[in-house]
């Protein structure tokens, strides 16, 4: 990293990512079930075999800010999204899958009591709905929140969106940080 680019390791090689104090940057951090709290943002993904009618289970709750009084869809990235890597010592470059998969429950925390977190959201149909999904001590918890570019750094993974100059190296116009799980930056 230097000044305001990194260097990162995807799939397909290494690139890199230019940014500016405009370039919006969030950065996801460990969380638990204490950060899930009324008001908040969450993004579900059940356990899995927690379907079919059975009540819902967690395997990860990604809590969030809203924006503007509401929560964000749940996608987790656009599908032109670029994942990467910073460059680390490590010889085996990281994959690079961005995710685009939408959560299984999404919406605003209405309640939590014991292991149950009460979801408001909306239905399929358009409809308001409110779900309970149960937490176990195998779900695991993150945060997404606002960050500057400072939070930049190796070992972090990175997936920035933005376009690419005539040099190849892309103009980020929001990046999206997170702990590498194992040194790699595959899925969550």
């Amino acid at each position: 990293m230097s000044g305001s680019s990194a260097q990162v390791t995807q799939k397909s090689g290494n690139a890199t990512v230019n940014f500016t104090g405009s370039t919006k940057v969030t950065e996801v951090s460990t969380a638990a079930l204490t950060d899930v709290t009324p008001g908040s943002c969450v993004s579900i993904r059940s356990a899995h075999g927690s379907h079919g009618g059975k009540p819902i289970t967690a395997a990860t709750v990604r809590v969030s800010q809203a924006v503007d009084g509401k929560c964000p869809t749940g996608k987790e990235s656009a599908p032109d999204s670029t994942t990467t890597a910073p460059s680390s010592p490590s010889p085996t470059p990281s994959p690079s899958t961005p995710s685009g998969k939408k959560p299984d429950v999404a919406g605003t925390v209405a309640s939590v009591s014991g292991n149950t977190i009460n979801v408001t959201g909306t239905d399929a149909n358009g409809n308001p709905s409110q779900t309970a999904v149960m937490v176990d001590d195998k779900t695991r918890y993150t945060k997404r929140a606002p960050a500057d570019t400072q939070a930049i750094a190796q070992g972090k993974c990175m997936t920035a969106k933005g376009t690419k100059d005539s040099a190849g190296a892309l103009q980020a116009t929001t990046i999206n940080l997170r702990p590498a799980n194992n040194g790699k930056c595959g899925r969550d």
